[in-house]
């Protein structure tokens, strides 16, 4: 704790060199107030990384436009990683392995094409836990935005809900992200 002390006293004084050199008083505690709050996050994941980068996290968008989905339950493999900290989405299979146990907040976000319906599920391991539904317009979406309790390893993923085929909005405006929030032996 003393070096963690330490290092926030070396960035005050390094940040409020800033101040002499024609900096602001403003933005020399929006500095020092973003560090503290890295600070505080390393801290209480335990990490010893400022800014707690040990904190797996994703946003993956669908670039390819329209993306055709035939059968139940075939995985929407979102194509363009925006984030991928830690390495748990694989935008090839389509799903986020846990690389950690631990509570976990997803954002699923779909939009049905052609004025058709779009049905999906959110599943972990095979399992589907919850349905989003495209309405019968052109562009009606849904979102799902579940915190999950997952053990390392477990698997979630978005599934194709029926077996009529179906297209959904590509062009980056549907999307999945997620990060992981904590384990329950971080909570203080």
């Amino acid at each position: 704790m003393n070096c963690l002390f330490s290092l926030i006293l070396i960035g005050t004084f390094v940040m409020y060199s800033e101040v002499g050199a024609g900096g602001s008083c403003l933005r020399l505690e929006n500095k020092i107030f973003d560090n503290l709050l890295d600070m505080i996050v390393a801290i209480k994941s335990g990490s010893t990384n400022q800014g707690g980068n040990n904190r797996p996290a994703f946003t993956a968008t669908l670039k390819t436009h329209p993306l055709t989905l035939s059968g139940n339950n075939v995985i929407a493999k979102f194509d363009n990683v925006i984030l991928n900290r830690g390495n748990g989405y694989d935008p090839k299979t389509g799903k986020f392995t846990a690389p950690k146990s631990g509570l976990y907040q997803f954002s699923f976000t779909i939009m049905s094409n052609n004025g058709a319906a779009l049905h999906m599920a959110v599943s972990i391991n095979g399992k589907s836990i919850m349905r989003l539904y495209g309405s019968k317009i052109h562009g009606g979406t849904e979102t799902a935005n579940p915190v999950l309790e997952l053990k390392e390893g477990d698997s979630v993923y978005l599934t194709h809900g029926t077996s009529t085929s179906q297209q959904m909005v590509g062009d980056n405006y549907s999307h999945v992200s997620g990060y992981y929030i904590e384990n329950e032996n971080e909570i203080g």
